[in-house]
């Protein structure tokens, strides 16, 4: 998983500070599960285009990938 790595110098613990650091570094927008009860998770919308939708899971792999 993701949590308790270091992301471009940040470290997300939790899925809120995942949230924030996605947010932060390629501007896509996520809700951290916490929100909703069950924490370790990410919601997204899928309220947009396709187009929005690839080039936002494009952004967030690039991001998880470095």
């Amino acid at each position: 998983g993701v949590l308790g790595k270091t992301i471009r110098g940040k470290v997300a613990n939790t899925s809120a500070e995942l949230a924030t650091i996605i947010l932060d570094e390629v501007e896509v927008a996520a809700v951290p599960g916490e929100a909703f009860g069950p924490s370790g998770y990410l919601r997204f919308s899928y309220a947009t285009s396709d187009e929005d939708i690839v080039e936002g899971i494009g952004r967030i792999k690039k991001l998880l990938s470095e």
